[in-house]
């Protein structure tokens, strides 16, 4: 399953800071929005009364008091979660990996929806597997072209048995399939005999509150979802899930348990102790209108800042961490990166994004952790590097005048 033939895969630095520079790059989310002394007092007893079974080794599953918590979550976009095939990770970066090894082989081929998360394609390339972009017409991933890439692939001698799709509130486009596209990309999936994985980060996050069916609610037996609390909740905690289906437990509860060997009985335990005290709405709640508060600050110094009359062009995301810019003249975006990083305001290239060095003429911005007192001023920056004379343009500029 694991290879080391290949040059090591690698993330872009995202959560570096330091000096004057005004981060949108890195997808943090607001902790200002958790309640830091009620998780306080729960931790405190938490530790006080079973800190010997907290802090302890346990077994490798979903501790029976978090199965609610999960379902919970999972039954707002209408999916299903059957405790007996939920697999606990740390997050859903172990969950990529673990799907990855255990259910592929290296020289294997996987499709990708692009652009892609850097986590997903770095786990997948690690654990030996071959990257295609998965087309995309103007809904999103288009079932058609899916039927035509596998079935090519496959004459060309390929193995192709999985799509990876990361399809709410996309990072980094901030886009999403609609229930219908969804549908009609299952039964293809289910005719060219391929897994779906789901990786849903972002889902619950919608800033009107509205929720898009799950793909693994359409289809639990064609679907290996992936869930997380890093967004809900708190990265700190590196505590996610995998729904299975009952067919594939096994394999992915074995890769799942080499990898880690015991999931972390505090977390888990912090986060059904939250879960029975406070439920998830009201947290959820206040995510969401951080991030719609964020987003539409963003958004609004774009318009002020780029207007129509330069080459970048956007939509307003309905929610998520994200918005995706585009070059019209699909100009390599990271020179322009590099500009931005000298006005002193970091953004992401698009060429993190790809798979076969598409997508390179985006620029991810990231809202979710930005103070808001700061967005318009690094919106500012980023205008400034995005609008300036490229350096042969100057040098042309000096020479005329």
């Amino acid at each position: 399953m694991w290879t080391d033939t290949r040059p090591a895969a690698e993330l872009p630095k995202l959560f570096e800071r330091g000096g004057d520079v005004i981060s949108l790059s890195g997808g943090l989310p607001d902790l200002d929005v958790l309640p830091l002394d009620a998780i306080s007092t729960q931790l405190s007893r938490l530790v006080r009364l079973g800190g010997k079974l907290a802090l302890q080794y346990t077994t490798p599953h979903v501790a029976k008091a978090l199965v609610p918590a999960v379902a919970d979550l999972m039954a707002r976009e209408d999916g299903h979660a059957d405790g007996d095939n939920l697999i606990p990770t740390s997050g859903s970066q172990m969950g990529l990996t673990a799907v990855a090894l255990a259910l592929g082989a290296p020289g294997e081929t996987i499709l990708v929806q692009t652009p892609a998360y850097p986590g997903a394609t770095a786990a997948f390339r690690t654990a030996g597997l071959e990257l295609h972009g998965a087309a995309e017409d103007e809904n999103g991933l288009d079932p058609e072209q899916l039927r035509t890439t596998v079935r090519e692939l496959r004459s060309a001698g390929a193995t192709v048995r999985m799509l990876y799709v990361n399809p709410t509130f996309q990072n980094p486009t901030g886009a999403t399939l609609s229930v219908p596209r969804r549908a009609e990309i299952l039964t293809a999936c289910r005719e060219l005999d391929l897994l779906l994985i789901e990786d849903n980060p972002y889902g619950l996050l919608g800033f009107d509150g509205a929720t898009t069916t799950l793909f693994q609610a359409l289809d639990p037996q064609q679907v290996v979802y992936l869930g997380t609390f890093s967004k809900i909740f708190a990265p700190g905690l590196r505590s996610g899930w995998i729904a299975a289906p009952q067919h594939l437990r096994h394999d992915l509860a074995r890769v799942a348990e080499i990898i880690s060997l015991s999931p972390s009985a505090l977390a888990q335990g912090a986060l059904a102790a939250f879960y029975s005290r406070s439920g998830w709405t009201d947290l959820i709640d206040r995510y969401r209108d951080s991030y719609r508060e964020r987003c539409t600050l963003m958004a609004d110094a774009l318009d002020a800042e780029l207007g129509a009359d330069t080459p970048w062009t956007w939509q307003r995301p309905d929610g998520g961490f994200y918005l995706w810019l585009r070059h019209r003249d699909r100009a390599d975006a990271g020179r322009y990166a590099q500009a931005a990083a000298a006005h002193g305001v970091s953004v992401v290239p698009g060429g993190h994004f790809s798979v076969a060095g598409e997508h390179a003429d985006g620029l991810r911005l990231c809202f979710s952790n930005v103070p808001r007192k700061k967005i318009a001023e690094g919106i500012g920056r980023l205008a400034a590097a995005l609008t300036e004379p490229a350096p042969q343009e100057r040098e042309l500029t000096a020479v005329a005048g």
